[in-house]
């Protein structure tokens, strides 16, 4: 009978210590904010996978020349969101370069943006708001630095929290390589940030570490490894505190496929696809899946009327390493494109790897 007795206490000894170091292992928090559109897809995602999301970014809100923010979520979404105790963040978008440029100079039109995004947040009982003006001019950086900051001021003012979708950078300047295209994206895309004063003056930013290669590419991965540990590094190298980086990771596939349409002709480009697509695209042409360890992604190459076709998958195996960095660098957490588009498997992971922040 003792020692029944005795093998039943370290029975019991050894399955609290399982499961108190399973604990510990699972204690890393993480802000994990998903991206929403208004397809079924998302929504329905957004649905299934709630318990696992912090905050959810409906990108239904746009802003023209004159700083007009016109939009509006889901019901559902707003509701559920309640139910669950998920922050909504709608993002207000643009990639208009001229008329962001006209907007950003214009201090009526900057005032009037503010106040209709104050407005809304209210009305809706938003928790805030996130800015993502893309295309911006490099010349308009100190004006989208200085927009942000007085657009901060005014939302703190009144308890709501702002936050900006940023363009992948690893250097304040055009980087090595064919100049043309660097430049090019320099002036276009990556030098309208000046990353340290927008994440001084906001609540976090959402560091879209997405696309690596891009429908002006060649094909390659949607975010090796490699390049989003260079991303990370680079944020902290110039002062970014860990706290306020939310690491972008990619939920969709890229597919690379010959085009003959415009004044283009013939060429090759690129589609965003989801992995269910991916998947399909698979089995239709028989192609294998092939895992590329150097950048932790799988990828698959078929010919098709002579050419090859590629595809670069984001799948649960992939997301894993993403979501690694996280608690390895101390980030705040994760922003992810999109709800809808990817594996469903890497719901499973997240549960597993962080304990998702339901914010106060």
């Amino acid at each position: 009978m003792f020692q029944k007795y005795n093998l039943q206490v370290l029975v019991l000894v050894g399955f609290s210590l399982f499961i108190g170091s399973s604990a510990i292992a699972q204690q890393y928090s993480s802000q994990n904010l998903f991206y929403l559109t208004g397809s079924l897809q998302s929504y329905e995602s957004f649905v299934r996978n709630a318990d696992e999301i912090s905050i959810v970014c409906p990108a239904d809100y746009g802003v023209d020349q004159h700083g007009v923010v016109s939009g509006f979520v889901d019901p559902r979404v707003l509701r559920i969101a309640g139910e669950k105790g998920i922050k909504v963040m709608p993002l207000v978008a643009s990639g208009d370069q001229e008329g962001i440029h006209k907007f950003l100079i214009n201090p009526a039109a900057r005032v009037e943006a503010i106040r209709l995004m104050l407005f809304y947040g209210r009305q809706s009982h938003y928790y805030g708001w996130q800015l993502d003006l893309e295309n911006v001019f490099f010349t308009d950086r100190d004006n989208y630095t200085s927009f942000y900051r007085q657009a901060a001021d005014s939302l703190h003012k009144y308890g709501f929290k702002i936050s900006m979708a940023i363009v992948k950078s690893d250097q304040p300047a055009p980087e090595p390589g064919d100049p043309s295209y660097w430049r090019s994206r320099y002036e276009n895309t990556r030098g309208a940030f000046d990353i340290p004063a927008i994440a001084k003056a906001g609540d976090f930013i959402s560091f879209m570490t997405y696309d690596e290669n891009t429908g002006s590419t060649p094909p390659g991965p949607v975010a090796g490894i490699p390049w989003m540990i260079g991303m990370v590094k680079y944020l902290l190298s110039i002062g970014v505190p860990a706290n306020k980086i939310s690491l972008g990771i990619p939920n969709y596939s890229d597919y690379w496929y010959p085009v003959a349409f415009g004044k283009e002709g013939a060429h090759s480009t690129r589609s965003e696809i989801t992995y269910a697509d991916a998947k399909n695209l698979l089995d239709e042409f028989g192609a294998k899946e092939r895992w590329m360890k150097s950048q932790e992604v799988n990828y698959a190459y078929w010919e098709e009327g002579g050419v090859f076709n590629w595809l670069f998958l984001e799948n649960a195996r992939s997301f894993a390493p993403k979501l690694a960095l996280v608690k390895k660098y101390h980030l705040r957490g994760i922003s992810v494109w999109l709800l809808g588009m990817g594996d469903p498997k890497i719901w499973p992971i997240l549960k597993k790897e962080v304990m998702t922040v339901k914010i106060k």
